[in-house]
């Protein structure tokens, strides 16, 4: 069973999710949120495998819950539920690890299939905000040149690191050493000029890197399963 808090400040929207998940038998709403603040305790208390959020709550927005959610390393999945899909902020959430991107507007097939991908713990994205990204692709000519000239293994480094993973978690994806993943982070940081992992990780939505499926990735980056590339 996959349990799941709604979080938004519209009761409307949220007994429509509600109606729409109590169609699916593996699914159950175990609580439901009309702010950040309400959602964080409801998080603490049920701990549920995803929380559907929308990005502008009052008193604590979608960004600030998915930094709290990793400050406190709960272990929810935080899918976001938008009525906008304005890049830069995709790019951020994402970089805080939230894997889900669905549109308000979209229907009850996308809803489902982030659902699935979350509690699998893979990326999902709306397909009409995953093509707003790809689109940003060819205008950021200068910044995908950067991504070229990563190593294979650094490309499969960001590409977790973008997902929202820690160096440890990295280093289980990859069977590479902790220590090995943060020599391949700071490598990274350097050759695409960036301060830190978060802008790093906005980066690599933005050019359309990030939301690539872990088998697409693999094959792009040529990263394969060598510890060594």
């Amino acid at each position: 069973m996959i349990q799941i808090v709604l979080a938004d400040d519209h009761k409307l929207f949220r007994d429509g999710l509600r109606k729409i998940l109590e169609l699916e038998p593996e699914v159950k709403v175990v609580g439901e949120a009309s702010n950040g603040e309400e959602a964080l305790q409801l998080l603490r208390e049920h701990n549920p495998d995803i929380v559907l959020f929308d990005i502008n709550m009052p008193k604590m927005d979608g960004v600030q819950l998915a930094r709290e959610i990793n400050s406190l390393k709960l272990k929810v999945v935080p899918i976001a539920v938008s009525a906008y899909d304005d890049e830069d902020c995709l790019a951020t959430l994402s970089a805080e690890g939230v894997m889900g991107f669905v549109l308000k507007s979209s229907g009850r097939v996308e809803l489902i299939a982030a659902i699935r991908a979350a509690y699998r713990r893979e990326p999902y994205v709306d397909p009409r905000v995953a093509g707003k990204l790809m689109t940003s692709f060819a205008k950021r000519k200068s910044e995908s040149d950067l991504l070229a000239e990563l190593s294979p293994r650094e490309k499969v480094v960001l590409y977790w690191l973008a997902q929202g993973y820690s160096n440890l978690e990295v280093a289980e994806k990859t069977v590479l050493s902790e220590k090995t993943v943060k020599n391949h982070v700071s490598h990274m940081l350097k050759k695409l000029e960036l301060r830190d992992r978060t802008q790093a990780a906005v980066m690599a939505w933005k050019v359309g890197f990030a939301q690539m499926s872990p088998e697409t990735m693999e094959q792009v980056s040529g990263g394969g399963n060598n510890p060594e590339a």
